[in-house]
């Protein structure tokens, strides 16, 4: 009984077939690698998780005096939000996060004394000159730090309540992360605490009634 010996050509075949088997599926993976990657750029490019709503979940309320300027007995009113309702979008959104308003419908914002008296009717402002071209932005400390906010001038809390319902701010869309600064007229008087009330849900803070200096951005 003989012994089959392989031939020297079927050798040859198999190690000059081996690399060429190889290569052909690393440019597979590679080429598939490539494709995932391109996809993977467009995707992070064009499509964007946007959130459509926000939630208020604290008010501030702090007395301000602004530098180099004569207006005095002024307060300026900032929300602390979460935003939620995320949905995503193709191509980036030029909208502001939170573009379809508050998730809650917004009851009433009350100021009240130390004695729990209502004089949220006290905030009105007629004298902070401003222009329908550009907001009032200022500098305002937070903290031990500064941070750089848009603020602009209402003429009454019942004003900025009616702007967060109905999401809209003059002929453009209401944004919560824009401060507003209130004028608090001649009263004896002392704001104490601040009530934000919503359907199921109700938000007290105390009012800050040490003076903290903000700046005009502008000069």
């Amino acid at each position: 009984m003989g012994i089959i010996l392989s031939s020297p050509n079927i050798w040859k075949s198999y190690e000059w077939n081996t690399p060429i088997i190889y290569f052909t599926k690393m440019k597979k993976v590679i080429g598939m690698s490539l494709i995932i990657a391109v996809i993977y750029v467009i995707v992070n490019i064009c499509i964007d998780r946007v959130p459509n709503n926000y939630k208020i979940i604290n008010a501030n309320l702090q007395k301000i005096k602004f530098k180099g300027k004569t207006y005095d007995n002024y307060y300026l009113l900032t929300f602390d939000v979460v935003y939620c309702n995320y949905s995503y979008e193709f191509f980036k959104t030029p909208f502001p996060p939170g573009r379809n308003g508050s998730i809650d419908s917004l009851c009433f914002i009350k100021v009240l004394d130390k004695n729990g008296d209502d004089m949220t009717n006290k905030f009105s402002q007629n004298s902070i000159p401003c222009t329908k071209e550009r907001s009032l932005y200022v500098i305002y400390p937070k903290h031990s730090d500064s941070i750089v906010i848009e603020a602009e001038v209402e003429k009454s809390v019942k004003n900025i309540i009616n702007k967060i319902n109905c999401n809209i701010d003059g002929n453009r869309m209401f944004r919560i992360e824009t401060g507003r600064i209130l004028k608090l007229r001649h009263t004896k008087m002392i704001p104490a605490s601040l009530q934000v009330e919503f359907n199921g849900r109700k938000i007290t803070s105390k009012v800050e009634n040490r003076l903290s200096t903000v700046y005009y951005a502008f000069d």
